[in-house]
């Protein structure tokens, strides 16, 4: 069965920059090592009697067959004392596991077609993701398999191509692309279940283009109610509290630093308010970002590609643009913060915001769930609301 194979630039300009990593994959992860990898690497003459320590069985599957040992500063016990990984220096990259041959490499099938991705939760990855040109060049390549697979029902289709129009729409703020791509939920929820023919979503999406177009939809965005500080915060610190709980072993000093930089911004009494993250974000990082005006763009785009948006995990159309939501806000309060302490917003400081959240999102299983559980407490629960986290 022919399909195709889909890959952005983004993907192979991406290199592996081994030791100068600024949050390695060596280290605080528990990597998972194949039953097949195991065996190859007791057998290697040069890497046997390390193997002995390093790996320890756990007999899982035959995919999680051991894990690697890692010692008392959290670094894998193949790295030799320049952090560089014996497996890979002595024997190639052939017998890494498949946890290292892969990381940070992604994909996800959709009608059969395999869509290739990174995740954001490795520095250079983020880095070549948001910051480096003509990162988000397609080719599409064919290929031939015979796997099953379950079609793509016409209205997440069509919700999925929409969406990133309306977000990459010229010379429109982001904020009104997501409001626009919000209200395209809610028709495309009811097309979902079967309350409307999926042309509702066409119609709805040339309506949103009229209404960009003339101005209304800036109306539209400007007319929200923006009273809601203290819902804000509430939803910003019970994400952040719940970040802290249990989090990756990975990249924890670089979460620190998150952490420290939220603190520095209380006032007298200690007290954080939405109101100073606000104003760090008009008066010093959006400043800082003049010269990454594509920024925001690209990431939503990164987003709605790697997420399969709005088809994300076992979320409705609407639960998954209210999650979308809290992952921007996030972002851009961690942006906000560390503007603050830095008093502007270096590529280093961008990557470390966009990493760091997306290294501790990633190690939360249950994440969408809890998100909208969150939003659903902190009263975001419908459009209007869900979208004063963009003021």
């Amino acid at each position: 069965m022919e399909k195709s194979l889909i890959r952005p630039s983004f993907v192979t300009q991406f290199s592996c920059i081994g030791s100068d990593c600024e949050d390695s994959c060596c280290y605080g992860w528990n990597i998972i090592i194949d039953k097949q990898s195991y065996k190859k690497t007791l057998a290697h003459k040069e890497l046997k009697s390390l193997a002995q320590t390093a790996l320890k069985k756990v007999k899982k599957s035959e995919q999680q067959w051991a894990q690697m040992v890692l010692d008392s500063k959290g670094a894998c016990g193949f790295l030799d004392d320049k952090q560089l990984c014996q497996i890979h220096a002595k024997a190639g990259e052939d017998l890494l596991s498949h946890t290292c041959k892969t990381y940070p490499r992604m994909s996800h099938m959709k009608d059969g077609d395999r869509y290739e991705s990174l995740s954001l939760s490795c520095p250079e990855a983020a880095r070549t993701i948001l910051l480096k040109p003509d990162a988000f060049q397609f080719e599409r390549m064919t290929v031939n398999h015979h796997r099953t697979f379950k079609a793509t029902p016409i209205w997440a289709k069509k919700a999925h191509d929409y969406t990133i129009q309306l977000l990459l729409k010229p010379e429109q703020p982001i904020e009104h692309g997501l409001t626009a791509v919000g209200i395209l939920m809610k028709t495309t929820e009811r097309v979902a279940n079967g309350e409307l023919e999926s042309s509702a979503i066409d119609d709805m999406f040339q309506q949103l283009l009229s209404l960009s177009n003339n101005g209304q939809l800036k109306q539209h965005f400007e007319g929200f109610n923006k009273d809601t500080e203290i819902h804000k915060m509430h939803a910003f610190t019970s994400m952040q509290l719940w970040l802290n709980t249990n989090k990756a072993g990975r990249g924890r000093s670089r979460f620190e630093q998150i952490n420290q930089a939220i603190c520095a911004m209380g006032d007298g009494d200690n007290k954080i308010s939405m109101g100073r993250i606000n104003q760090a974000w008009r008066d010093v990082a959006l400043p800082a970002l003049a010269e990454h005006q594509t920024l925001f763009s690209r990431y939503l785009f990164y987003y709605c590609y790697h997420m399969n948006f709005p088809q994300v995990d076992a979320l409705t159309p609407s639960q998954a643009f209210r999650v979308m939501l809290l992952d921007f806000f996030m972002l851009r309060c961690y942006l906000a913060v560390i503007a603050a302490q830095k008093q502007g917003l270096s590529e280093h400081d961008i990557i470390l915001c966009f990493q760091v959240y997306h290294t501790n999102r990633q190690h939360k299983a249950n994440y969408s769930q809890y998100a909208v559980e969150l939003l659903d407490k902190g009263q975001f629960e419908d459009l209007a609301s869900i979208l004063t986290l963009l003021a």
